[in-house]
């Protein structure tokens, strides 16, 4: 799900992001990231991310660094989260994970 608010793009990746999808996902992103919104990056999804995934990730956010925007990954899935400490590479996304349920929150569900 792909949603725009006034101030921020939201972009959920899902599936592979790897060597064979990242030129797929490098279009779909620069034309949903377009505009003046800073990006929420939802990575939860992410079944497979290679190098290449991870250069369109910070290729993202340095071109939002140029243009003042902001870059955000704000969910990160196993396998991207196993990528990132192999690679030791967490600091350069920094991912804020979503905040936990609370227990009122988790019984509801």
């Amino acid at each position: 799900m792909n949603e725009t608010t006034p101030t921020c793009c939201q972009i959920a990746i899902q599936g592979e992001l790897n060597i064979y999808t990242a030129t797929e996902w490098r279009d779909r992103l620069i034309n949903e990231a377009a505009g003046l919104h800073d990006i929420d990056v939802d990575l939860g999804e992410v079944g497979e991310i290679d190098c290449a995934g991870f250069q369109l990730l910070l290729a993202l956010r340095r071109q939002a660094g140029n243009e003042g925007r902001q870059l955000r990954i704000t969910r990160c899935s196993d396998a991207v989260r196993s990528f990132l400490e192999f690679t030791h590479q967490t600091p350069l996304l920094d991912p804020v994970e979503a905040q936990p349920q609370s227990s009122d929150e988790e019984s509801l569900s």
